[in-house]
């Protein structure tokens, strides 16, 4: 893929004009930033986190290096930044979501079904947040293990006094694991845009082993949760 398409990936974020354009600093400190983000997101969905440059980087988002070291120490400062952006962005759409759902199987499929229509929106987030921290250093991988078992705990808030049946976190956390594996298959199968599809097929997943496979099975199918407790 050539240099100009990379820089279309970053979004095609405005950028600012050259010589004294009289903006405030603060404005062209978070321009150049998001812009780094982008390009970031953009060069490590193609290339893998080992493969990026800062130099790739730094001209996807349209700034010099020098410009990119005013940032960001390294280029794993850089990527740890930004996948932290992006989850912090999820969780907040998951959040929105889920407000005033009524019960716990109805926030789960919520916050579900706004991390799939995020990763939809632009399949590189997923790219870069799913699949390249498990190729990337010690560093990143260990980041993205502690991001996918907060995960799990989200998932569980709210849920009801657990059962003796009921799994342990580290389950949930696997849980969380094959979810991710599913995505990944779909986005790395060139379908990232119809990932909100394989909402019902996560939220059966995630639910059986709490509440039961035909209880899980028919809330993932929009059946009335006590009837499908029957």
């Amino acid at each position: 893929m050539q240099a100009g398409d990379t820089e279309r990936r970053a979004g095609r974020l405005t950028r600012l004009p050259p010589g004294r354009h009289g903006l405030p600093r603060d404005f062209v400190a978070r321009n150049q930033r998001g812009r780094l983000v982008a390009g970031t997101i953009a060069v490590v969905a193609e290339r893998g986190f080992r493969r990026a440059t800062v130099s790739q980087i730094s001209a996807a988002a349209g700034v010099s290096r020098r410009t990119f070291y005013t940032y960001f120490s390294s280029k794993e400062d850089c990527f740890l930044a930004t996948y932290a952006t992006i989850v912090r962005h999820m969780r907040e759409a998951a959040d929105k979501a889920a407000a005033g759902a009524e019960d716990w199987p109805a926030a789960v499929a919520a916050k579900l079904g706004a991390a799939l229509e995020v990763l939809a929106a632009n399949p590189d987030l997923a790219r870069f947040c799913l699949i390249a921290p498990q190729r990337a250093g010690s560093e990143i991988a260990d980041r993205h293990r502690e991001a996918m078992e907060a995960t799990a705990d989200y998932l569980c808030e709210g849920m009801p006094p657990a059962e003796e049946r009921a799994p342990s976190g580290a389950v949930a956390a696997s849980l969380v694991g094959g979810m991710v594996a599913l995505v990944v298959r779909q986005v790395e199968a060139g379908k990232g845009d119809s990932l909100p599809e394989l909402l019902p097929d996560l939220l059966e997943f995630f639910l059986a082993p709490f509440l039961g496979h035909e209880r899980a099975l028919g809330i993932a199918r929009g059946e009335d949760a006590s009837k499908a407790a029957d």
